[in-house]
């Protein structure tokens, strides 16, 4: 059966659970990264926001493309099968019905789900389907608070609901996890929106083939890399150092299992 990771952007799971999946890949399991938001908008919305990252990305005039571009890179260094999920959109580029800009700036993305977000209101009631039920589910935490994090999060949840038997592990995301009070207010939210929720923590080793996968694939994502860091050499110092820090030196990732 599959582990299927639940992956809000084209970055996401690789960023967060890189290490895992190509751990996972080299044992013979079957791996499956699903991006949520992977719609490319046939309109985009009149915002600075999304005039300021397609900027950045330097994706032409189709950047949505140049990041599956990347993504499918990315999955091919790591070594697993992906998919995606085109009737949704990054939060940047989603509307209400009438018109308005639910994300206009960078507080909005980090804040609050919008009341007239249909996507949110819609994903928590898609079921997979029966040739497709995985082993594990991952889907992220929400540490930073994203709200596309948030609502992928939020379906994690309905899923295990759906399918019990189904085990749902929680990823960190990075480098949001790099403010050390992200983990800690992500689980507090969780706690607060599902009291019955319990989770226990898991450390997964990584060996320095593992690492070096994470890195490859980080590499791939080349419009992304300007978002976090100055450089390359930036990102693997860091991405070291944060596997490091998440088990008291030695590299590792966590994740959150629900009992």
């Amino acid at each position: 059966m599959t582990n299927l990771f639940l992956s809000p952007h084209f970055d996401d799971a690789v960023l967060s659970c890189g290490g895992t999946i190509h751990q996972l890949v080299a044992a013979g399991e079957k791996v499956e990264v699903r991006t949520v938001m992977a719609g490319i908008p046939s309109r985009l919305p009149d915002s600075a926001l999304v005039q300021e990252l397609h900027a950045r990305w330097q994706g032409g005039t189709n950047p949505v493309q140049v990041r599956i571009l990347e993504d499918d890179a990315a999955m091919q260094q790591i070594g697993a099968k992906t998919s995606r999920m085109p009737n949704w959109f990054d939060c940047i580029y989603r509307m209400s019905r009438t018109g308005e800009v639910l994300y206009p700036d960078e507080a909005s993305i980090f804040g609050e789900i919008n009341a007239n977000d249909r996507t949110a209101q819609l994903l928590p009631t898609i079921v997979l389907s029966p040739q497709e039920i995985p082993r594990v589910i991952y889907v992220p935490l929400g540490a930073g608070h994203h709200v596309d994090h948030q609502i992928v999060c939020n379906w994690g949840i309905t899923l295990k609901q759906y399918y019990p038997w189904v085990a749902l592990k929680f990823y960190e995301e990075y480098p949001y996890t790099q403010d050390p009070q992200a983990v800690e207010k992500a689980l507090s939210i969780l706690k607060q929106l599902y009291p019955a929720l319990r989770l226990n923590l898991e450390l997964v080793s990584l060996t320095e083939a593992d690492i070096q996968s994470k890195l490859d694939a980080i590499r791939c994502y080349k419009s992304q890399i300007s978002s976090f860091w100055t450089d390359l050499q930036q990102m693997e110092a860091e991405t070291r150092q944060s596997l490091r820090t998440a088990a008291n030196g030695t590299g590792a990732e966590r994740y959150w299992v629900v009992a």
